[in-house]
């Protein structure tokens, strides 16, 4: 089987890791992938935010989880957005059309990236709810998010405790032709 279709196919969203951080040629590569994404009009309206402190990963996590209980999405006494992940990457935008596809491009890149050097990921759309428990200014300097640029998605990176995760049964009949 072709190795990019096969990265594809083995991809698994990731929370449980080890507690080892990822080397920087790996952190590289997989910022350089996002980089490479598509964007619309070539725009490359992207702002990356590269966080391994894990203090501030932490910081991050239990004001988006104090965010989610305070508009009555409660979760459990230690929950971890970030799955205790060694590195998070917060991705913002332009706010310009297109930006959240072109986000997602990125997002897809990076996390296909890191599949395909033994790393695992889990895009997070969690981190939103900190602007349940902050003002946006101060959200925004937390997460070193540009002037002008929104949140768009985070996505944390790790080892994965358990190397091949099984996939879940793809739905049926969400495909039609018009040939």
């Amino acid at each position: 089987m072709n190795q990019t279709v096969e990265t594809i196919l083995k991809r698994r969203s990731v929370r449980d890791f080890l507690d080892k951080p990822i080397s920087e040629e790996e952190l590289q590569t997989i910022i350089k992938c996002g980089l490479f994404a598509p964007s619309a009009k070539n725009r490359q309206n992207w702002h990356f935010t590269v966080i391994t402190n894990k203090d501030k990963i932490d910081e991050i996590s239990k004001q988006a989880v104090d965010g989610m209980n305070k508009i009555g999405l409660d979760k459990e006494e230690g929950y971890h957005i970030f799955y205790h992940a060694p590195t998070v990457i917060v991705i913002s935008s332009k706010i310009e059309g297109y930006s959240e596809i072109n986000a997602g491009c990125v997002a897809e890149n990076m996390a296909l990236a890191a599949k395909s050097l033994g790393i695992g990921s889990c895009i997070v759309g969690q981190t939103r709810y900190l602007y349940h428990q902050a003002p946006k200014p101060d959200v925004n300097s937390l997460l070193k998010i540009p002037k002008n640029h929104e949140f768009d998605v985070s996505i944390c990176f790790g080892y994965p405790t358990d190397d091949e995760i099984e996939a879940p049964e793809r739905k049926e009949n969400l495909v039609d032709y018009i040939r």
